[in-house]
């Protein structure tokens, strides 16, 4: 009796388990299957894709439903089926889609028919960024992660190092989550992960979902220039290859073409419907640093006049480092609670094309809002009556409908900046079994996509069954963790890692160094930072050194504690016995120094010896506006070369430890005490700031920074030798826009109004560069001046002006387009009493391979040509 129970219960869980639904294979006339076809339920406003091998499967309850299919390249077919309490199967063929070409003008110059249908959807754009204000949608996201090659030397690597992922070529890796999405216009996303498993490495299908939510309709991208930016046609040629019917709509297929190689621009077709100048779809390739990314997305009107994208796919082909590597993503969306933006003006050329039905009402409504239409809104009919748009009325068109636009925002933009996208989990969501995915997938597995779940499920299984598990790994011992810890440095946690020592290590270019006063010295450090809660933190830096050639021991030390989060306040006490660079501030780097002392006997830097104690603080006052204070003591020691070894050139002598200045008098270096305070205010209007974990951070402005600066060297008081005074104040401001395009300016001035004793350390210096290379930003910079020359104690003024672009010069050549290289120009201006109006200017290329820099720079005096150098730059920060 208990075995017959059993096996009616398993008949009874088969027959009520039994899908129903539709399924089949979308295949082209001659039997191709269409990978990732776009399918759309009309009833369900759900848009989902075939898998790789053409395949389709939707779970449905019973009833009719209208299904259309559709790929690029293909007509769309639209299907009526029946669901009652089976599977369906309905095969799909697509035939191939014919273009027609329109009768149009040929204009002078021969312009090619696609621009007036662009200029048309690049004005349009900010328009149907904002046209739908809110929507939910669920997203089932699927991708596949095939790994073709590892290099040996990386694969020996990763067999060594136990937390390394475990990745074998050939392998199908695979992800699948179910996610729920709340958009919010223009840019607000709540994403909220249902349930997600996933045999990727070390994998993150949260960052994936930004592919979901990527909009063509913003000007602004990380990956590339959009065909429908206002810059487009600087970066794009757009060619008219024909159209095709959709039921009443025409579709104008429009192929982008890159003006030049190059990994900020995109090349394939954009899809735009006719008169309304919208997107259909789009087909574009991005070829970036690290391999190629194909993106096609395909819009429906989901409700009304809204075109919202209906499905996703993405692939990358990885290639960098002879590491190559698939990565292939499909999203299905089904939206509801669509909400259109009521408040958002509509251009009078869109209303002209809605719904038969609505003509009557809208011929009402219109001619009141012609009677009501703003002046800039006015503006923006008449350039949308054109037939024609130039280039110029195109860049004002798209202007006038962004500004409109805006105007249903808030008018008082929020000087917090809260994220526009917040991701959260509901509890258990990897817990899911393969019966709960079966029922809920819109986009079928490949067998390959499924062995890789199940050889997981089989792994976990025997993890479970085994105490151990052995791995082909051979796990390192903890001496041998520990040795390389000290060697290269490690951090050490304790008291529930809120306090955290960090030891800098044993070995390294931090370690050691090598000057001609010093010698040979050596440092170790650590780093002690604990934690009392989230917004209270104190770190404390303690340093000893020892100088070889002095057969002097240095040191260090400094403490500082964070309070008051919101106001950013901050108390720090530090004293030592140090050699210092007399241009502290803006000075060479030591590593530099060390190694143009050793291969070529040129030791740029001049030192002396600094013993002091100091105490600062530093708030924010009112937002926007923060206070540094300072004071301290200081001991300065004059300094001289104590060695002449260098690794090439024994006999050549060093240059003397004597700053070169005409200014600098004998008793500006001597031995000397400094009783030292400072108060420094600056002030953002509007400063832009986030606030993670309850601390602010600051986020930018639109608005220059205004700083003032006092200094005062106080004399007979603790035997201080010191009597100066210095005021100086700086403007400054760094916009950017776009993609890598940059522009930064600075104006300084001071005076000092005291400068009876002071020691050289307290002139004004610059940032200069007499060494050709260095680590330091260009911007704001004298990059052809000697290092200490220049340093003055009397007056100033000075000026920086800066700009960065992807294309300006030499990157329209041909072997350089396709690089991430910027192109950059700097002009700075300074003058003081004993040199007076000197001007530099320069060109470089920056982000060579990420991280480096070359540029030519001259430089002239009073007019008339002084210099000219070449300088490498290499960014480590």
């Amino acid at each position: 009796m208990t075995k017959i129970y059993f096996a009616t219960l398993l008949l009874l869980i088969s027959f009520f388990s039994q899908a129903q639904g539709v399924k089949g294979t979308v295949t082209d006339e001659e039997g191709n299957s269409i990978p990732f076809a776009t399918i759309y339920l009309t009833e369900t406003t759900t848009g989902t894709t075939t898998n790789d091998l053409g395949e389709y499967e939707i779970l449905l309850p019973a009833g009719q439903y209208t299904i259309v299919f559709q790929g690029l390249g293909f007509q769309k077919t639209e299907v009526t089926v029946s669901i009652k309490d089976q599977m369906v199967t309905n095969n799909i063929v697509l035939k191939k889609q014919e273009y027609r070409i329109k009768e149009v003008r040929v204009y002078s110059g021969g312009e090619d028919p696609a621009y007036p249908i662009m200029r048309k959807a690049i004005s349009l754009a900010p328009y149907y960024q904002r046209q739908t204000e809110q929507y939910k949608a669920e997203v089932y996201l699927k991708g596949s992660l095939l790994m073709k090659k590892i290099p040996k030397l990386f694969q020996k690597m990763m067999e060594k190092d136990e937390e390394a992922p475990d990745i074998k070529v050939g392998e199908t890796y695979t992800m699948e989550s179910m996610n729920e999405i709340e958009f919010t216009a223009p840019d607000k996303y709540n994403h909220t992960v249902i349930s997600s498993r996933s045999t990727f490495p070390d994998s993150n299908d949260n960052d994936v979902m930004g592919y979901i939510t990527y909009s063509f309709y913003e000007p602004h991208q990380d990956m590339a220039i959009s065909p429908l930016a206002p810059n487009a046609f600087s970066h794009y040629k757009f060619v008219y290859e024909g159209f095709f019917y959709e039921g009443d709509v025409a579709v104008n297929k429009i192929k982008i073409v890159p003006k030049r190689k190059s990994q900020q621009t995109y090349s394939g077709y954009i899809y735009i419907v006719d008169n309304l100048w919208n997107i259909h779809s789009i087909d574009v390739t991005n070829n970036a640093f690290f391999g190629e990314i194909n993106i096609k997305q395909v819009y429906a009107p989901v409700k009304e006049r809204s075109w919202l994208p209906i499905s996703h796919r993405f692939i990358v082909k990885a290639s960098i480092f002879g590491v190559k590597a698939d990565f292939r993503y499909a999203g299905s969306v089904k939206y509801s609670d669509i909400k259109l933006n009521t408040e958002l003006p509509v251009p009078n050329i869109l209303m002209q094309q809605y719904a038969a039905e609505e003509a009557a009402k809208k011929a009402a409504e219109q001619q009141q809002k012609e009677q009501e239409l703003t002046r800039q809104q006015k503006k923006m009919e008449e350039l949308l009556a054109k037939e024609e748009l130039s280039n110029r009325d195109m860049i004002k068109l798209s202007r006038l409908i962004e500004k409109e636009s805006r105007k249903t925002e808030e008018e008082e933009e929020s000087l917090e900046i809260k994220s526009t996208y917040k991701i959260t989990h509901k509890k258990d969501t990897a817990q899911r079994d393969s019966s709960y995915w079966e029922t809920i997938r819109p986009i079928p597995l490949t067998s390959d996509e499924l062995r890789s779940f199940e050889v997981k499920d089989s792994i976990k299984l025997a993890e479970v069954k085994a105490d151990t598990t052995q791995t082909s790994k051979k796990k390192r011992s903890g001496f041998s963790k520990a040795s390389d810890g000290f060697l290269s440095g490690y951090t050490f946690y304790a008291n529930d890692s809120s306090t955290r020592i960090t030891y800098h290590g044993l070995i390294g270019l931090s370690q050691v160094d090598f000057n001609a006063v010093d010698g040979w010295n050596y440092q170790q450090k650590f780093t002690i930072r604990h934690e009392f809660d989230s917004l209270h933190n104190l770190r404390i830096e303690p340093m000893l050194q020892y100088a070889f050639a002095r057969k002097k021991l240095l040191w260090d030390a400094n403490a500082s504690y964070s309070f008051a989060p919101k106001s950013r306040a901050r108390i720090a006490i530090s004293g030592g016995q140090l050699s210092k660079d007399f241009n502290s501030q803006y000075g060479i780097d030591r590593t530099l120094n060390m190694f143009s002392a050793l291969f070529f006997k040129d030791h740029y830097m001049k030192l002396y010896q600094k013993d002091y104690a100091a105490i600062s603080g530093s708030f924010d006052l009112i937002h926007g506006m923060r206070v540094n204070l300072s004071a301290s003591y200081n001991w300065y020691r004059q300094l001289q070369n104590n060695t002449n070894w260098s690794i090439l050139d024994q006999d050549k002598d060093y240059a003397p430890n004597t700053p070169p200045n005409d200014q600098v008098t004998p008793a500006q270096l001597m031995d000397q005490t400094d009783l030292f305070t400072s108060i420094e205010v600056s002030y953002t209007p509007r400063m832009r700031y986030s606030m993670y974990k309850g601390r602010k951070y600051l986020r930018g402005s639109r608005y220059p920074t205004f700083k003032v600066n006092y200094q005062r060297g106080i004399n007979n008081l603790l035997n201080s030798d010191s009597d100066y005074e210095l005021i100086r104040g700086t403007i400054s401001q760094k916009k950017e826009w776009g993609i890598f395009n940059a522009f930064n300016w600075q104006v300084g001035a001071g005076y000092f109004t005291r400068n009876n004793q002071m020691h050289f350390s307290r002139f004004q210096h610059f940032n200069t560069s007499e060494i050709p290379v260095n680590f330091k930003s260009w911007e704001n910079a004298f990059l052809l001046l000697d290092d200490y020359r220049y340093s003055t104690n009397d007056w100033y003024a000075k000026a920086h002006v800066s700009y960065t672009t992807p294309y300006l010069l030499l990157k329209f050549l041909p072997v350089l387009s396709n690089r991430l290289w910027t192109e950059n120009l700097y002009t700075s201006y300074l003058t003081q009493p004993n040199y007076k109006n000197y001007v530099e200017v320069g060109y470089s290329m920056n982000q060579i391979f990420l991280i480096g820099s070359a540029g030519v720079f001259a430089g002239f005096e009073d007019g008339s040509y002084a210099r000219w150098g070449f300088r490498v730059g290499i960014n480590i920060n």
